[in-house]
């Protein structure tokens, strides 16, 4: 039966339309972008690969070449570049665009959307995977395209919804319960992508009573660093001044390490200011996965560390001078890519 209102009017056609504006998002489907041949995965590489491009660029309301990008030119640019794809211009209708899906289907080229300003959506980022995307960001302490993580708190409390336009990866349909894990420590890794890093340190340096002292502070030490960093490994030129209250001398260690966020090993030389002077430095250094803040890593670190001093002129003594050459510390470093 067709339903009518109580003065006959026919309802079939307003009825209709009211179930396909409810239905929506329940039956809407992903965009038809022809992908000639490549596979979802790599679409969705391809994808992300292009928006990196734009890493550095500096945002410009309504920009739309490298001199300049809002966050919807961005994702335009990507497409554009990355597919030969053209996208919707504006968030609002890259949005209506989308298929919407929940958070936890999130897959790496999928779109996060957010309401920072107003109530509809005014902000879009291209998700890459352990809970951070790309965008173009237009205030804050940074600007321009940027890497930014979902589980910071003024993404986390204006974050609105999830959207896909490329064909699921079915070969990653596992990976979203990993993707929510803070900033990338589901892989082990600190930053997407390769390039140079610069960091620095400080800690205390333990192990007092072995040298007489009434305390187990021995003193202090810090690190200043500069390397190259791949996906999951790294090589970094170190400077590790110590200073060590025990023995009452200040030594400047300058080493080569290699490892992965998590663990590295160092050694190089070192002088110690006072006797018994150049010497030889090595250590093993490990840390806790990072915390992240803006573009920088944050990590609490220990190190193991065999900085010589010889105290009897070449006649080595076990005990002393074992007690003497072991430095353990514990401290927090800070690096951030360059």
């Amino acid at each position: 039966m067709i339903p009518t209102s109580q003065s006959g009017v026919d309802l079939k056609y307003p009825c209709l339309v009211l179930i396909i504006f409810l239905t929506r998002g329940v039956f809407a489907a992903s965009p038809e972008i022809n992908l000639r041949g490549t596979s979802a995965s790599e679409a969705r590489q391809r994808l992300i690969a292009s928006a990196e491009s734009f890493l550095g660029t500096p945002y410009r309301y309504a920009g739309l070449d490298r001199r300049g990008l809002d966050c919807s030119g961005l994702v335009y640019l990507s497409f554009l570049e990355g597919l030969n794809y053209t996208a919707p211009r504006t968030t609002q209708s890259i949005y209506n665009w989308a298929q919407t899906i929940d958070r936890a289907e999130l897959q790496p080229g999928d779109l996060v959307f957010f309401i920072t300003t107003g109530s509809s959506i005014s902000h879009v980022g291209i998700y890459t995977g352990a809970g951070r995307f790309i965008h173009s960001a237009s205030e804050g302490p940074r600007t321009g395209v940027m890497y930014s993580s979902l589980s910071e708190s003024y993404w986390r409390r204006t974050y609105y919804g999830a959207g896909r336009v490329l064909p699921l990866d079915t070969d990653a349909a596992h990976e979203p319960a990993a993707a929510q894990l803070p900033a990338r420590v589901a892989q082990g890794q600190t930053w997407a992508g390769s390039g140079y890093f610069v960091g620095f340190g400080a800690a205390w340096t333990w192990g007092g009573f072995f040298e007489g002292t009434d305390s187990p502070f021995r003193g202090i030490s810090s690190l200043a660093t500069v390397g190259y960093k791949w996906s999951k490994y790294r090589i970094g030129f170190e400077i590790r001044q110590e200073w060590d209250r025990a023995l009452g001398v200040f030594r400047l260690p300058l080493t080569v390490s290699a490892g992965t966020d998590i663990f590295q090993v160092f050694a190089g030389p070192a002088y110690t200011f006072r006797e018994p002077g150049l010497s030889l430095g090595m250590g093993v250094s490990t840390a806790t996965p990072p915390i992240w803040i803006g573009s920088g890593a944050l990590s609490l670190y220990g190190e193991l560390a065999w900085q010589l001093y010889d105290r009897e002129n070449g006649n080595f003594r076990h005990n002393p001078d074992i007690a003497a050459n072991t430095r353990i510390s514990t401290g927090l470093r800070f690096f951030w890519k360059i």
